[in-house]
C-alpha cells in the first residue's frame, strides 16, 4: 500500500455512515490522525490473523475479505465497496482479524485508529448506537450467508439472490450484477460452473433474459421466488 501525501477531508468522511453522526471538532480529530493509502488491484491489505488497530474506511474501488482454507482456497466472505467500512469487530475486540482483505480493484482507503472510534462512541451516544447496529447487522447477515450456503440448494440460492434484486411487488424486472459471476458464485458458495448451470436453467424455463454482459431481464419473478423457496 502507498501512503498518499494527500490529507483526507472532512467532506469525504462526513458523507460516510455513521461519521455523519459526528460534529466537525470530532471529525477533525479523527481525519487529523488518519491514513490516506492507495492499494493496486490485487493488493492485500490485511493478513488473516493480523491484529489491526485501526477501522478501514473504503473511500473509492473495491476490497474483498476472504477466509482462506488449508487447501489454498478462498471462501468470499463480504465485499466492501465506496463508503463503506470493514475490520472494526476485530479491531474493536482487540483480537486478529479472522479474514484476508484483498483490494480488488485499484483502491483508495482511509484507516482511521480505533482509540479515536472509541472515544467518539464514548462522547456521542448515537454514533455509539450506530456502530453498535452495524456489527449486530453484520453479525445477522453472517447467519444469513450460513443459513443459505448449509440449508439452500443451488438453484434456491441463485433464485434467491436475483429476485433479491428487484423491486418488490413486480412480475418482472431488469436488473443489473455489480459483480461478475465468479465473484456472485463465490458469494453463494457455488462453483463459477454450478452458477452458469442454474443460470442457463432459468434461460432455458423462461425465467431470465441475458440483457447484456451483466445485464438480466428477469421474465417472471413469482416464479423465480417460488423456487427461491422450494
Amino acid at each position: 500500500m502507498k501512503r498518499e501525501k494527500t490529507t483526507p477531508s472532512i467532506p469525504s468522511l462526513k458523507q460516510i455512515t455513521p461519521f455523519d453522526l459526528l460534529d466537525d471538532p470530532c471529525l477533525h480529530r479523527l481525519v487529523a490522525a488518519s491514513r490516506l493509502v492507495r492499494a493496486d488491484r490485487g493488493e492485500i491489505l490485511i493478513q488473516a490473523d493480523e491484529i489491526s488497530h485501526c477501522v478501514h474506511v473504503v473511500l473509492d474501488g473495491e476490497v474483498k475479505c476472504l477466509l482462506l482454507a488449508p487447501s489454498g482456497n478462498e471462501k468470499l466472505i463480504r465485499i466492501a465497496g465506496p463508503g463503506e467500512i470493514f475490520g472494526e469487530e476485530a479491531a474493536l475486540l482487540g483480537r486478529p482479524a479472522m479474514a484476508m482483505a484483498q483490494a480488488s480493484r485499484n483502491t483508495r482507503l482511509l484507516h482511521v485508529p480505533i482509540a479515536l472510534i472509541r472515544e467518539a462512541m464514548a462522547s456521542v451516544p448515537s454514533f455509539a448506537e450506530a456502530m453498535t447496529t452495524r456489527l449486530a447487522a453484520a453479525s445477522y447477515e453472517m447467519m444469513l450467508h450460513m443459513q443459505l450456503c448449509i440449508q439452500l440448494s443451488s438453484t434456491q440460492r441463485v433464485a434467491q439472490y436475483l429476485s433479491q434484486l428487484a423491486p418488490e411487488g413486480v412480475e418482472h424486472a431488469e436488473i443489473h450484477l455489480a459483480n461478475d459471476k465468479q465473484t456472485i458464485a463465490a458469494q453463494l458458495n457455488l462453483t463459477p460452473e454450478t452458477f452458469s448451470r442454474v443460470l442457463s436453467r432459468f434461460v432455458r424455463d423462461g425465467l431470465v433474459t441475458p440483457q447484456g454482459r451483466r445485464s438480466l431481464m428477469l421474465d417472471n419473478l413469482p416464479q423465480l421466488r417460488r423456487a427461491a423457496a422450494h
